[in-house]
């Protein structure tokens, strides 16, 4: 039963792994894109997605090392004055509920609980899409916004 959870809910983290790769390309122009597959994305989000993605691969290990480290450079990559593209109350709280959801898979992966850090990891990657979700909702009013 234990194993049909686990497989349950590291395919839907997957699954919604694959939306946020998917959704990488919503962030408004910053000047310094670089073409991959002929999409734009930034160097930021070129991280975000290699910590991402070494989380996905140290849960399915079990390498809780792994797992931490790469949750706890998301946490850093979070505050760092790039990640804050626009200033809203709305991005506001979404950059928070990411970085609880780091913190948890973070303490998750140092108790070693690999169920907990897994639910942690699909929250993560829920605020990711939910945040791009946002930026393409509102991209048109979000790139004539001065930037500081």
């Amino acid at each position: 039963m234990m194993r049909r959870l686990l497989a349950i809910m590291l395919s839907s983290v997957v699954v919604i792994g694959s939306l946020w790769t998917m959704s990488l390309r919503a962030d408004p122009p910053t000047g310094n894109e670089e073409r991959i597959d002929g999409s734009q994305l930034t160097p930021l989000m070129r991280m975000k997605l290699e910590k991402s993605k070494a989380i996905l691969e140290g849960l399915t290990l079990e390498d809780y090392d792994k797992v931490a480290s790469n949750a706890r450079s998301l946490r850093l990559l979070s505050t760092e004055s790039g990640w804050n593209v626009i200033q809203t109350r709305e991005y506001a709280d979404q950059s928070r509920d990411f970085q609880r959801a780091t913190d948890l898979v973070v303490e998750s992966a140092e108790e070693q609980d690999i169920h907990r850090a897994t639910m942690g990891y699909v929250a993560m990657t829920v605020r990711c899409v939910e945040c791009h979700s946002y930026m393409r909702k509102h991209r048109e009013e979000l790139i004539k916004l001065p930037r500081e």
